[in-house]
């Protein structure tokens, strides 16, 4: 079991934003009109990769 530190956690986060960018095609420098009109299920898989995005970046930039 890997101990809970800020670089395990950013390891976990980066892994999990990848996969949803592998798997939903996603592009970080395009934003949310890559899902305006999609459905459900990308817009939702966005909403979670935009959070993924959102909390490695507030323990990166020590925001928490």
């Amino acid at each position: 079991m890997k101990r809970f530190n800020k670089q395990n956690v950013q390891d976990y986060l980066n892994h999990h934003i990848a996969q949803l960018e592998k798997q939903w095609n996603f592009d970080p420098n395009n934003g949310y009109s890559q899902v305006a009109n999609s459905d459900m299920k990308r817009i939702m898989a966005y909403g979670e990769y935009e959070a993924l995005q959102n909390v490695f970046d507030a323990i990166e930039y020590q925001c928490l």
